[in-house]
Formats: C-alpha cells, sequence, structure tokens
C-alpha cells in the first residue's frame, strides 16, 4: 500500500462518516486577565499536598544518608 492509497482511504473513510478533514484546533482565547486562584479550601488542600511531598522527600533523604554513614 502506498500514500496514495492511504490518502484515497482516508477520503473514502471522511466521505463515510460525513466528516471534512479536520483544521487545526483553536485553543482557549486568552483574555489577559490573571488565573482565578482558587477557593481558600482548594488551596489549602494545595499547600498540604505540598507539605506532605516535602516531608516524603526528607524522610527519604534522611533514610538514605544514615544507610551511607554505615558503609564508611
Amino acid at each position: 500500500m502506498n500514500l496514495m492509497d492511504l490518502t484515497d482511504l482516508m477520503d473514502v473513510m471522511r466521505g463515510i462518516q460525513g466528516t471534512a478533514p479536520a483544521l487545526a484546533a483553536e485553543g482557549p482565547r486568552h483574555t489577559g486577565e490573571p488565573a482565578g486562584t482558587g477557593t481558600t479550601a482548594e488551596q489549602l488542600w494545595l499547600l498540604g499536598g505540598v507539605a506532605l511531598s516535602l516531608t516524603a522527600a526528607g524522610v527519604v533523604a534522611v533514610a538514605a544518608a544514615r544507610g551511607r554513614k554505615r558503609d564508611h
């Protein structure tokens, strides 16, 4: 199957589906306004998630440092 056959097949499929060739999709329109910051509850959840992630990273770092002290 060559490229021309694939092009013909795509044209047939578009005709069956009743669709025209897709154009580039339009993205969101930017108005120049800053994004909304969300509610206080949402901000607290996000802050808690960041704190939990940093705590977990700290625990892993301490465990790794303790393991390295025994190696020397």
